[in-house]
């Protein structure tokens, strides 16, 4: 119950801070007008992405989200299957909850006007990465807490024979 219970907790903030987040941005923010918060370093500025990661096949039509909510939909079974098998590592479940909660946030969000909500702005003068939003973010910051789970010692009791 517990690795339920840190699963769907990351996977709800994910989605209710991510949805509150860019419900703001659309009503606080105007369209590509940049509002510094650290200097030019870090903006806010409101723009759509009508792609994937990057905005890598914008304009692509249903297929990317169609392939989206496949995998989303795959995932999620995997994680039911992984958690009822006891598979999934007590502190993996979080992580594994921040990223289908972006995930899911960015096909929510995808579906209703076929574009994701970005208002995060880095970078130095006109080398800027490419704008996101917090689903993103959660995405990330999972991947990376994942993989420093697996690059983790293991205890002595943790390992195989």
């Amino acid at each position: 119950m517990k690795l339920q219970y840190r699963f769907l907790t990351a996977l709800m903030i994910a989605l209710v801070i991510d949805f509150l987040t860019k419900a703001w941005a659309e009503r606080t923010l105007s369209l590509y007008t940049p509002m510094p918060l650290i200097g030019q370093f870090f903006r806010l500025t409101l723009g759509y992405n009508t792609g994937v990661a990057f905005g890598l096949f914008a304009n692509g039509g249903v297929g990317p989200l169609i392939l989206t909510g496949l995998i989303i939909i795959i995932l999620a079974v995997w994680m039911v299957r992984a958690m009822r098998a006891g598979e999934i590592p007590l502190e993996a479940a979080f992580p594994i909850g921040m990223i289908l909660g972006g995930a899911i946030a960015n096909f929510a969000d995808r579906l209703l006007d076929g574009r994701v909500t970005d208002f995060l702005d880095l970078g130095i003068g006109a080398a800027r990465w490419p704008m996101f939003n917090l689903a993103d973010s959660f995405i990330v910051v999972g991947v990376a807490v994942l993989l420093l789970i697996s690059l983790a010692p293991k205890s002595h009791t943790e390992v195989e024979v």
